[in-house]
């Protein structure tokens, strides 16, 4: 499976990365911000993308909205450690599969990678 990770700390791309099943059965892309993740969406049409909630100029369900009507299909996960209600409700209303809290571990990993197979 292909998987998008966007987000603009490099630490938890590299802890996301880092957790990541080791089976040869997933790649990895990552991006910072929207503009590089438009563009890897674009050339890699990832399966599954991970977003982060916090971001400089747009939040992860914002994110989500830009990459559909660019034309992305693509499962959304958000990836974040803000879990109040608000945003949760924000992410499943918006068509999110599942939202993760930072900080993410092997076993978190591996249960959204089982749910999206």
């Amino acid at each position: 499976m292909k998987i998008l990770i966007v987000d603009d700390s490099m630490t938890s791309r590299m802890l996301f990365k880092a957790y990541m099943p080791k089976d040869g059965q997933h790649e990895l892309f990552e991006a910072a911000v929207l503009p590089d993740a438009l563009e890897k969406m674009r050339k890699v049409q990832p399966e599954l993308v991970i977003l982060d909630y916090n971001m400089p100029e747009y939040n992860g369900v914002e994110m989500a909205r830009v990459m559909l009507d660019a034309g992305l299909k693509a499962k959304f996960v958000l990836l974040t450690a803000n879990t109040q209600r608000t945003v949760v409700d924000s992410a499943l209303a918006a068509g999110f599969i599942q939202v993760v809290e930072k900080p993410v571990n092997a076993a978190k990993i591996a249960a959204l990678l089982a749910q999206v197979a």
